[in-house]
């Protein structure tokens, strides 16, 4: 029975890429670990990490889930500087609970999201917080780990800098 439950999930979620990615798909390459799981497999949102630069939980079948509550005017782009084009090269699919946020790609074009939204934002983005917000978005482990230590150790040298 279980295995039969791991298949299902894994094809939802086949199934949730094709239909967000789109023909993006041939570029991007996500694995998951459907039958590995470290921790908890679910949280209550009042719950969830609050303290950290990105609250994220990692473990999840090689996926992260992060809530994130972000003032209006907060922009990534100063500490997305040194990554690869200077951009968040991190997938991330996910559900604006509230506000409003832009997001822009390498390319420079801007594409809005509003409350009550699914996205997906493929490798090579900022984002921009016009309305506070609330980001819930589930992204690759791996990635993430990298990601949130890039960006302490940035926070960090930019606070030592002032």
């Amino acid at each position: 029975m279980k295995k039969r439950q791991i298949k299902k999930t894994t094809i939802l979620f086949t199934i949730a890429t094709v239909i967000l990615v789109g023909s993006n798909l041939r570029s991007q390459k996500v694995v998951l670990e459907t039958g590995k799981f470290e921790g908890q497999t679910h949280i209550a949102k009042e719950n969830f990490p609050k303290d950290k630069i990105i609250n994220m939980v990692n473990g999840w079948g090689g996926m992260t889930v992060a809530i994130n509550e972000l003032k209006a005017g907060t922009d990534f782009t100063p500490i997305l500087k040194g990554l690869k084009d200077d951009l968040c090269q991190v997938p991330h699919w996910g559900y604006l609970e509230k506000g409003k946020i832009r997001v822009i790609n390498k390319e420079g074009q801007t594409e809005q999201i509003v409350s009550g939204e699914v996205f997906y934002m493929p490798p090579g983005h900022t984002l921009i917080v016009d309305e506070d917000a609330i980001i819930i978005d589930f992204s690759p482990e791996k990635e993430m780990i990298k990601l949130n230590d890039f960006v302490l150790e940035k926070i960090s040298k930019m606070q030592s800098e002032n």
